[in-house]
């Protein structure tokens, strides 16, 4: 019983009303890039953020520049995802970028694919191509975490936290998904809630098959390194590292007791090499694959 054009409520997950009472405080991909936009299915016309305009141009000189947009947005009157009329200054923007490189414009020259090689035009593109995927695979949490970084690009956080929240219902060792969850609480500074899930992130590391060795090392030392920023804006209240007792009750081989370790005073968030080690530790006998 979804409406026409659904409200937050309909999300589900934990923390999506937080997300949605404090957007303001979250900080997207990019800043708003608000243009007015005309849905050609009923119409009507509104004021959008497209997020960043990506230009290809292709070797061929008879194709015409191809155009996308990161923004996530659907029609305000009919909630359909287009098609849309877009506006002269669209173009105006891409030809500026072209004449003033230094200005700093939402412009970027390159395709945008999806993990699949997909070409969306539009985020909604993008997510109704998921969409259809999840379909197919309904229980594959990698995908929901795509959806949920689509969403997140197209600066939509609310939507990027149910989706993440759902992809670790179906699997709680999704470490992508924990991490991003708790990048977005860390900006509501509900400290307690992000340093949980980065410890879920650390716990399931060593059995995690989704990501090439170096940057998963890289991946959960930025991790690593929240969860101590956590802990330190908390004044210590929780700890930066899961337990070794909740270590050993979820079956994980890591020591933390272990002389191979670095002193916390060793640490530096200026400087993400420093957790190398203790992301190698967390990795297990996955991080034997950095040697190969």
């Amino acid at each position: 019983n979804i409406p026409k054009s659904p409200t937050f409520k309909h999300l589900g997950g934990t923390y999506v009303k937080s997300v949605v009472d404090q957007i303001k405080k979250i900080d997207t991909p990019q800043p708003r890039n608000d243009m007015m936009m005309k849905c050609k299915q009923c119409g009507h016309s509104g004021k959008y953020d497209v997020g960043l305009l990506c230009i290809s141009i292709s070797n061929d000189q008879k194709q015409k520049p191809q155009r996308q947009l990161t923004g996530y947005f659907r029609c305000k009157h009919c909630n359909s995802d287009g098609p849309w009329e877009e506006p002269l200054e669209l173009l105006m923007l891409g030809i500026g970028a072209l004449m003033a490189p230094e200005a700093n414009l939402p412009v970027q020259y390159g395709e945008i694919q999806l993990s699949d090689g997909y070409v969306p035009l539009y985020a909604t593109d993008g997510e109704e191509h998921l969409l259809n995927l999840i379909a197919a695979s309904p229980t594959n949490s990698l995908l929901w975490n795509k959806l949920g970084n689509l969403y997140f690009t197209g600066s939509r956080p609310e939507l990027a936290m149910a989706a993440f929240e759902k992809s670790i219902e179906l699997d709680p060792h999704q470490v992508e998904s924990h991490l991003s969850i708790a990048n977005i609480l860390m900006q509501l500074k509900n400290y307690k809630q992000a340093i949980h899930h980065l410890h879920q992130m650390m716990i399931a590391a060593e059995n995690y098959p989704h990501l090439e060795a170096k940057n998963f090392r890289e991946l959960l030392s930025h991790g690593i390194c929240t969860s101590f920023i956590a802990a330190t804006e908390s004044k210590n209240k929780y700890d930066a590292l899961p337990s070794q007792q909740q270590l050993i009750a979820a079956g994980s081989t890591v020591d933390l007791q272990s002389d191979k370790l670095p002193r916390w005073l060793s640490l530096s968030s200026e400087d993400i090499t420093t957790f190398y080690p203790l992301a190698e530790a967390f990795m297990g006998k996955r991080a034997l694959e950095l040697k190969g």
